[in-house]
């Protein structure tokens, strides 16, 4: 039965009225600031192809060894498996991925009487850490194994189960996060802050506000109370009851609600015992104005201690402000960008930097993809900016040096390095120069030497030019120092964590400094400074000839005549080294930290109850703390670490190992204890017949390898155990969700193809359909019934995209119930540069019958031709300019069915027009038929008529015929009541010329049963009517309440899902999308230039007594009509079905109410 409606609803649909009204095309837009996207090439691997650009060749081979690394691992997390290989998009930073044509909707997407061909596309980009390009990599595979386990691998699976299962966002989202990266502490801060906030609301207000965060805090505390393999388990279960309720009760033994309960109990436990141990921020935090709670991007306090730099990013509108300590004023210096809440926001940029003259700030923002410095004066205001080199991708972080000099951390060719750069010539100097990541880089001034302090997650402290090959750079971060005075090519390494990261250092005095560090789990403050300890000991061998030989003490060379030796000298090699301590035990972590370059004064910034705070304070870096305690999160990772034991690797895996740490400590050497062997001068013959070459490296110890302890999820079973053949793996192994000893992935990074343009199916459709298929098409002329609305008909359409949808192709049919007027049409979209063009052509032939003379009746046939270009430039992402240009023929004969109509000419029609838009569009769907934001356009429309005939040799007369339309629509969305909308619009448009547009006002889009007002005269066809349309909504009348060749019309309505503010958990669509509205309308339509003059046809009617007598009555019927009501709107059968009841005011009387029912939604 419910197949039976599902089929016969359609065929009452589409009887309905589907013309221009209120379905007016808005849209934003992807800009193209650049023409990198020419040119892609590709690497193909046993499970994915991976695209690349430009740039960005070594992001492409990371990607290809992550992916290839971590697909293993997220297919046993998932349990499940795809034979087709995954696509890999790379992006060389956020904004590429933001000019990208491709779409940010979701893998599936379902919509009454389409399905979405499931694409396998993942899009990554770089941010100058590869910890974060694994993060992302994870979770795009998760999500296409996610979709293909959830939905089914085939159209019929996919359409049943998106129809039957209706997930809620933290399931999929959150699943895709636990396996994307393993719980660490900054995950587990903003957990903990608002576990332990006033506004704590449970599981469901946490959903509410981050469903990404809850639902991965609920996958964590699944596997880490019920095991690991109950996440597959659940899964599973979930998509064959395809209920989650039924998945929780059937696995874990428990209803979904008690769980997100056990939840909240278990870590506000967790947390509330972990507060316990810590100390508060102290200090009161700054009292800047944010009101709405803004993120804070950037803190960064004056050489002189008493102002303040900080940023607001508002979802990519941000502002620098300016904040005075003293008097607690503040102003914006630089404001930039706009609110997108549309695409991942960059809350990189800006970055600011306090000159140390104290007088001038440096800001490095991005506009439309170029790199700018500005430097503002701040005592009178005055700035310089310049454009950066094109070589920075992106720049990650930056300090001053000096008045001319700053340091950089930045990307170039897919590298993040360290550099500077000299602000009076705009030169750049490099300093490292490979594929270790670099960030957070600080000027500091230690032992009266200068000096840069930076993270990276380098493993060697040496310097020099290297590329990526089988050691991907995905460990911890630790702190580096890099002397600016001496320039050595060796970096002082200040930590060696490789379980915890280190961030954000700063100088705090020419002694000493401090950095962030997670090492408790939270991230506090640790402060250290350098001394000098003698490394080892090199020999000087002076020989007689004056040269001279420099080695190591411990090594000797085996063919030195020892008579040619004059001196040995034995020269102690000084290096320095970093003591550390910590030096906080804050409850939350820190997230930045700044120091002013003169005063004792400093600046941290903190996540506490949802905001972000700053607090000042006075660095005491000698005050040491005892041992941070481990937060519970911290202890049970620190476990993992002792199950760690590090042997040997000589292949003595019977001996018992014996418990170390992860650290070599260097012994001390001193001269009693160093050792001179006498070099003796080798006599021995060479035995060709049993020789060895000897590597350079033999004398180096072999790498011990780690045994990793896997505790099993059965109380009974046996442990497991993995072995590590290389230590400074633990960090990826302590960060993956399990531990993994697979080689690093064989990848040939020679091996590039060239991208060859590939199409694929995008969607395809079979429906009943009577909508006007393009603008433009309603003529009047070509209809001899007067108001002729569009047949119903099956209509076949099909889309075809290439792999970045940069071209589409666009391809249909449509054929009527009657038979009579098929429709076809095929459109084409080039949007590979910023300038995109369409294409499109239209073929309609449609027959019509009337009454003739005889007893035979007349049969006309109605050929319509047209084809249309147009371009759309983008100024950003919610304006662009349109233009259309439109060639169109309508050709009417009459069939021969007597001698008479044989003799009656064709008529033929040509116009050319064109139409110029202005749009603006940053509306976003908060769910069905609620938007939030605005959209308008403006436009001006020409139309000519021409003549052209090709029967007696080619002629052109431009024919007498033109009009022109000037128009607009606007329309808001206001958030009311939380899940409500106050939606406002108003629309007006108005022909002239000799040929005219008509517009009728009254009833609204998609009615079904409509009905038309004959009792309000319309012109006749010979009045110069060219086109007719639609002004809807006007509910409370019929169709043609008005008419005229300008319109004015403005709607009012509140639409509130009532359902949804008694329960969150709506699983069924139509208690989801079910909404109560209530509406006001008014408006006319009107010929002339005043809708309220005497000549106005609406108020003139003649009567004419067979051409004898012709009397003319002017009467008063006020042009202007309103109407109000209420409706429902549900979603019934896959279409979003309209209700609606209404009352008219026609010449301040209220008529009688009607009842409107249709399809789609409002406007």
């Amino acid at each position: 039965m419910r197949l039976y409606l599902r089929l016969l609803l359609p065929l009452f649909l589409a009887g309905g009225l589907h013309a221009q009204g209120i379905q007016v095309e808005f849209g934003k837009n992807r800009v193209q600031y650049h023409d990198d996207f020419a040119e892609w090439a590709k690497y193909e691997s046993d499970n994915f192809i991976t695209y690349w650009y430009g740039e960005g060749r070594f992001i492409g081979q990371a990607v290809v060894q992550l992916a290839e690394q971590d697909s293993r691992e997220i297919q046993n997390v998932l349990e499940h498996r795809i034979n087709e290989k995954i696509q890999l998009i790379v992006y060389t930073d956020i904004t590429d991925v933001k000019q990208s044509n491709i779409g940010s909707e979701d893998t599936f997407m379902s919509a009454a009487g389409q399905t979405k061909i499931v694409g396998n596309k993942v899009f990554v980009y770089f941010d100058g850490n590869h910890r974060n390009l694994r993060k992302q990599v994870r979770e795009g595979i998760a999500s296409v194994y996610l979709n293909a386990m959830l939905f089914g691998s085939n159209i019929q699976e996919i359409v049943q189960n998106a129809v039957m299962m209706n997930l809620p966002e933290w399931f999929k989202d959150g699943l895709i996060g636990y396996v994307g990266e393993r719980w660490n502490p900054d995950l587990d801060n903003e957990l903990r802050d608002y576990i332990l906030s006033e506004n704590f609301d449970g599981f469901e207000g946490l959903v509410a506000k981050d469903p990404k965060l809850a639902g991965h805090s609920l996958w964590y505390y699944i596997a880490e109370n019920y095991g690991r393999s109950q996440v597959s388990n659940l899964l599973y279960l979930t998509r064959i009851n395809r209920s989650i309720d039924n998945g929780f009760l059937y696995v874990l033994g428990t209803p979904y609600e008690r769980v997100g309960d056990s939840w909240a109990i278990f870590f506000r436990q967790r947390y509330e015992q972990d507060a316990s141990q810590r100390d508060s921020l102290g200090s009161a935090p700054v009292p800047f104005k944010n009101k709405r709670g803004l993120p804070v991007t950037q803190v960064k306090l004056s050489p002189s201690g008493q102002q303040l730099l900080y940023v607001l990013n508002e979802i990519g509108k941000y502002r620098v402000y300016l904040y005075d300590l003293a008097t607690g004023k503040q102003e914006t210096i630089f404001r930039q960008g706009f609110r997108n809440a549309f695409q991942a926001t960059d809350y990189n940029y800006p970055h600011v930097a306090w000159n140390p003259n104290g007088q001038q700030v440096a800001i490095l923002y991005e506009k439309r993809d170029i790199a700018y410095l500005r430097l503002y004066e701040v005592r009178n205001g005055k700035h310089q900016e310049e454009p950066l080199s094109s070589e920075y991708q992106r720049v990650y972080s930056m300090d001053f040096v000096n008045p001319i000099t700053m340091v950089f951390t930045a990307a170039v060719r897919g590298q993040s390095d360290l550099f500077l750069y000299y602000t009076n010539t705009r030169q750049t100097q490099r300093i490292t120069n490979d594929f270790w990541d670099d960030l957070d880089a600080t000027y500091v001034e230690i032992d009266n030497q200068k000096g840069i302090l930076f993270a990276s997650n380098r493993q060697d402290t040496l310097i020099e030019p290297a590329k990526l090959d089988s050691i991907l750079p995905i460990d911890d971060f630790d702190i580096f120092y890099y002397d600016l005075e001496n320039r050595s090519r060796e970096l002082v390494r200040i930590t060696n964590t490789p379980y915890a990261n280190e961030r954000q250092p700063m100088g705090v005095d020419t002694t000493w400094f401090s950095y962030l560090s997670d090492r408790s789990g939270i991230y506090n403050r640790e402060s250290g400074y350098l001394e000098e300890y003698l490394h080892h000991y090199d020999q000087l061998i002076y020989l007689e000839d004056g040269s001279e030989i420099r080695m190591h003490a411990d090594s000797a060379l085996e063919s030195l005549d020892t008579s040619l030796i004059d001196t040995i000298i034995l020269e102690p090699i000084i290096k320095k080294r970093a003591i550390t301590q910590p030096n906080t035990n804050y409850g939350r972590n820190i997230l930045s930290q700044h120091k002013s370059r003169i005063a004792n004064r400093a600046v941290q910034l903190a996540l506490v109850n949802g905001e972000h705070q700053i607090h000042l304070f006075q660095p005491e870096p000698e005050e040491q703390i005892a041992a941070l305690g481990g937060t519970s999160f911290q202890e049970k990772r620190s476990a993992e670490i002792k199950k760690a034991v590090v042997v040997p690797d000589d292949g003595r895996r019977n001996v018992q190992p014996e418990l170390s740490l992860l650290q070599e400590s260097s012994p001390i050497i001193t001269v009693d204890t160093v050792p001179v062997k006498e070099a003796q001068r080798d006599t021995g013959r060479v035995d060709i017949d049993n020789y060895l070459f000897q590597s350079e490296f033999d004398d180096e110890d072999d790498d011990p390898a780690i045994i990793i302890v896997e505790e099993s999820e059965e109380a009974d079973a046996p442990q497991q155990v993995r072995v590590i053949t290389n230590p400074s793996q633990i960090s990826s192994v302590l960060n993956s969700n399990r531990p993994s000893t697979k080689k690093a992935y064989d990848f040939n990074p020679s091996r590039i193809t060239n991208y060859r343009l590939e199409f694929r199916t995008d969607f395809v459709t079979t429906q009943l359909d009577n909508s006007l298929l393009f603008d433009g098409l309603n003529s009047f002329a070509a209809n001899p019934d007067g108001f002729n609305l569009p047949n119903p008909g099956i209509l076949l359409k099909a889309n075809f995209k290439d792999l970045f949808e940069d071209y589409e192709f666009e391809g249909g049919v449509r054929v009527p119930t009657t038979f009579n007027g098929t429709e076809y049409f095929i459109t084409f979209a080039d949007k590979k540069r910023r300038l995109d063009r369409h294409y499109a052509v239209y073929r309609r032939n449609q027959r019509f019958s009337y009454e003739s003379l005889s007893f035979v009746p007349n049969r006309n046939e109605v050929n319509i031709l047209l084809g249309q270009y147009g371009v759309r430039y983008p100024l950003d992402i919610f304006r662009s300019l349109r233009a259309t240009a439109t060639l169109r023929r309508d050709r009417v004969t009459q069939l021969a069915t007597e001698r008479a109509s044989l003799e009656v000419p064709t008529r033929s029609d040509e116009r050319a027009g064109i139409r110029l838009e202005y749009v603006f569009d940053n509306t976003l769907d908060v769910a069905l038929n609620i938007k939030n934001g605005s959209r308008y356009k403006v436009y001006v429309e020409g139309v000519k008529k021409f003549d052209i005939n090709l029967s007696d040799g080619a002629s052109f007369d431009l024919a007498r015929g033109a009009m022109g339309i000037i128009g607009f629509d606007a329309r808001h969305y206001q958030r009311f009541l939380k899940h409500s909308v106050i939606a406002l619009r108003a629309a007006g448009a108005t022909s002239f010329g000799s040929e005219r547009m008509i517009y009728f006002l009254g009833g609204v889009d998609n009615w079904l049963f409509n009905s038309f007002n004959n009792e309000i005269p319309i012109p006749s066809a010979g009045a110069d009517i060219a086109f007719q349309a639609l002004a809807t909504n006007m509910r409370g009348f019929d169709l043609n309440i008005r008419n005229g060749n300008s319109y004015l019309l403005s709607n009012i309505e509140l639409r509130m899902p009532i359902f949804k503010y008694f329960s969150n958990r709506l699983r069924s669509p139509f208690l989801r999308n079910f909404q109560l509205v209530g509406f006001f309308d008014v408006g006319t339509a009107w010929e002339g230039r005043d809708p309220y003059s005497i000549e106005n046809p609406l108020n003139t009617s003649i009567v004419d007594n067979s051409g004898l007598v012709s009397v003319k009555v002017n009467y008063f019927r006020d042009p202007l009509v309103a109407g109000y009501g209420a409706g429902v709107r549900a979603m019934l059968f896959g279409y979003f079905v309209r209700a609606d009841y209404a009352w008219g005011i026609e010449t301040r009387q209220v008529q009688d109410p009607k009842f409107y029912l249709s399809i789609g939604t409002d406007f």
